[in-house]
């Protein structure tokens, strides 16, 4: 098994379970963890380079028969213009050093966490993974959190995660090893995405090739995605149900002739607004886009992330290309709140609200506030690139690292980066940009994966 095969199961089957033995302290001890396991991937990394090198027989012109080119691609351009815009963010963005490179929220989100994300992210995308043993330490992983989890619900302190005086019946919003419901639902849909496609992939190779080892993979991918998405929907968190139904919907419009794909994805839009114009539904987030579609918004709206992206707009105004530097949020957009006399709701409906923000909520607005509108765009093109590296007409090819990666994007839209689970998806996603394999995930068989599609093409090479 190559190294960096290793580095990848470590990231998806060890470290969302690693933490210090409480929920008081879970970020700092996680961003511990991220730095080991961040030093330790790069180790990894110069092993397999080293393997490869010591394994090359072919001329020292060309690489190897199944050895990616470690010539750089265009796809990854966005991510040197990513790091470059967060560097010059953080030295022109009015902030000392101090501030900026750990960060100055407790989330620890500065330039130094950001630049190991991007390094993941490289050491990825110029390596080769198996998917297949990722997957069984990904399911392994989930399998051990539900058992927590319902250990926990069954009014147990296992681990001795909850502190004195606290437990699940009075914190339902801690559970499991990552803590906040909010970062395991957006753990727990890039697990969805991941099994669900390879699972998919390997009933299609055993179909073709009756390989025992198929087989057992489908079912492994099976018991993984049962876990998550039972996971996902106790815990009730809203944008994980909207990334599911997206993932969902990505696949199923695939099933379809070409010509009548664009139609249905109109035709059940159509219905969608149709259904919450006409319904209100029993409060929650179908309740709030119904009363915004007539005209009834509120700032408390999404547990008041209306009312801080609203607020966070004039501020990503100010210092339009550049921003404030990584993880400045806080200290810019309350000193902005304050400056100009805003009020954050505290309730809604007599229910308790959060009214002190330490990020917007929304990691596109986050990157554009903290490192300016260059740096946004670069990152939602990096998303774009790997997810539609191979397409069919409009609709994306999804991978296994693809599909984990569109999840953690359309949550993004609601969530924010922290270490507890960020590094996943960079190390996802720079699997899908790696050079190992066409589709951007190595095939996890001894066969070549299936071929693709068809019609199908690159994004571009």
């Amino acid at each position: 098994m190559r190294m960096m095969t290793v580095a990848a199961c470590l990231w998806l089957g060890l470290f969302p379970l690693l933490q210090g033995g409480t929920y008081a302290h879970i970020t700092l001890d996680k961003w511990y963890i991220f730095l080991i396991f961040t030093g330790l991937t790069l180790c990894l990394f110069g092993a397999d380079f080293l393997l490869r090198r010591a394994a090359r027989t072919a001329p020292a012109a060309g690489a190897a028969p199944g050895v990616p080119s470690r010539a750089f691609s265009p796809r990854l351009l966005p991510a040197l213009l990513l790091t470059a815009a967060m560097i010059l963010s953080c030295l022109f963005g009015g902030y000392d050093a101090e501030i900026w490179w750990q960060g100055a929220s407790v989330r620890l989100e500065g330039l130094e966490t950001q630049l190991c994300y991007l390094g993941l992210f490289f050491l990825f995308a110029f390596s080769r993974v198996r998917i297949r043993p990722v997957l069984y330490s990904a399911a392994a992983a989930v399998l051990l959190f539900l058992v927590l989890v319902l250990l926990q619900r069954a009014g147990r302190n296992p681990l001795g995660l909850y502190p004195a005086g606290r437990s699940y019946a009075r914190n339902p919003e801690f559970q499991g090893t990552i803590g906040n419901i909010d970062m395991g639902t957006g753990w727990l849909v890039m697990l969805t995405g991941l099994f669900l496609c390879g699972g998919r992939d390997a009933l299609r190779a055993w179909r073709e090739h009756k390989k025992k080892a198929a087989l057992a993979q489908a079912l492994v991918c099976g018991a993984g995605l049962a876990a998550a998405v039972f996971l996902v929907l106790s815990m009730g968190v809203q944008f994980g149900v909207i990334a599911l139904a997206v993932l969902l919907l990505a696949l199923l419009l695939r099933l379809l002739p070409r010509k009548w794909r664009l139609p249905a994805l109109i035709l059940l839009l159509a219905l969608a607004l149709l259904v919450v114009w006409f319904w209100p539904g029993y409060g929650g987030g179908i309740w709030e886009l119904h009363e915004m579609l007539h005209g009834r918004a509120r700032l408390s709206f999404g547990s008041n992330r209306v009312a801080v992206w609203y607020y966070s707009l004039p501020l990503a105004k100010q210092n339009l290309l550049l921003g404030g530097g990584s993880d400045t949020f806080v200290l810019r957009f309350n000193d902005h709140l304050r400056a100009n006399a805003l009020v954050i709701p505290n309730e809604q409906d007599g229910v308790r609200l959060p009214d002190y923000f330490d990020t917007p909520h929304n990691e596109y607005l986050a990157q554009w506030l903290n490192h300016g509108l260059p740096a946004a765009v670069c990152f939602i093109l990096l998303i774009v690139l790997a997810l539609w590296r191979r397409r069919e007409g409009l609709l994306p090819l999804l991978t296994p690292c693809s599909a984990a990666a569109l999840c953690y994007a359309v949550q993004a839209f609601f969530s924010f980066s922290v270490c507890i689970i960020a590094p996943m998806f960079w190390v996802v996603l720079g699997i899908c940009h790696s050079a190992g394999s066409a589709s951007g995930d190595v095939s996890f068989f001894s066969v070549s994966s299936p071929a693709m599609p068809s019609g199908s093409r690159p994004f571009f090479r």
